[in-house]
């Protein structure tokens, strides 16, 4: 026959499985708690990360503008490189450049028992040309003239667009007068064939004169005025053949 349970033992009973009923929600606070924690520092996380994204896109972007500023910078200093001693039209060397190889020029000439010869050449009716089809189709005349000049010398001579119309050559360690003459005949014969400019067939004569180093002067600045002075009379005379100005040596 079974006990009877006291009033008194059931409220102990009852109060124990309170306090168990307490201690469980308790506990399940404390994992909601933990899991409300742990989403927080989740988010937190995945904004630090998204935000680590973000800063790296920047430093990625601002990396490349500084590569394309810097690649631009190069390009523009290889380019104020080359027309600080290049022609930019033609691309053929300028007087600055044409003056460094003419001091090399002589240094090997003087070496070898050689000569340096200028050549000093003229367009004619140039202007004519310009003013009559344009300064586009006088650019493009410029430029194959450029070409030609460069392919009738050899690789060490120098062509040189000298300003307008008028190029300078330097041929280095010639053997005098008649070696340069040989030159400036042949040239004249590449100069006069025909260009086709725009469709259309053009054709030009060229004015050359020609100083020697060092039996016409010594100086670089002398033997420039003196081809300069002997293109002018080649131009005057319309000689078919280029003039030689015979000059003493300055002392």
């Amino acid at each position: 026959m079974g006990t009877r349970m006291s009033n008194g033992g059931e409220r102990a009973l009852a109060a124990q499985g309170g306090l168990r009923h307490a201690h469980s929600y308790d506990a399940l606070g404390e994992d909601l708690a933990d899991a409300t924690s742990l989403r927080l520092a989740l988010a937190a996380t995945e904004r630090r990360f998204a935000a680590a994204l973000r800063q790296l896109e920047r430093m990625r972007r601002r990396d490349a503008l500084y590569e394309q500023q810097v690649t631009l910078l190069k390009e523009a200093a290889e380019k104020a490189q080359r027309f600080a001693y290049h022609d930019e039209l033609t691309g053929l060397p300028n007087r600055h450049l044409l003056f460094d190889r003419f001091n090399l020029a002589v240094a090997l000439a003087a070496r070898h028992d050689k000569h340096v010869a200028l050549l000093f050449l003229d367009l004619d009716r140039f202007k004519e040309i310009n003013n009559t089809l344009g300064h586009s189709a006088g650019d493009q005349l410029l430029q194959q003239v450029a070409l030609r000049l460069v392919g009738g010398i050899r690789a060490s001579d120098t062509a040189c667009r000298y300003g307008g119309d008028e190029f300078v050559v330097l041929l280095a360690e010639i053997n005098g007068k008649e070696g340069a003459l040989a030159v400036a005949n042949t040239l004249c014969v590449h100069l006069a064939a025909p260009y086709l400019i725009d469709g259309a067939s053009i054709t030009i004569t060229t004015s050359v004169g020609i100083a020697v180093y060092p039996v016409d002067a010594r100086g670089y600045g002398d033997l420039i005025q003196v081809s300069d002075l002997a293109m002018y009379r080649h131009k005057a005379r319309r000689s078919a053949a280029p003039s030689i100005l015979d000059s003493a040596v300055p002392a």
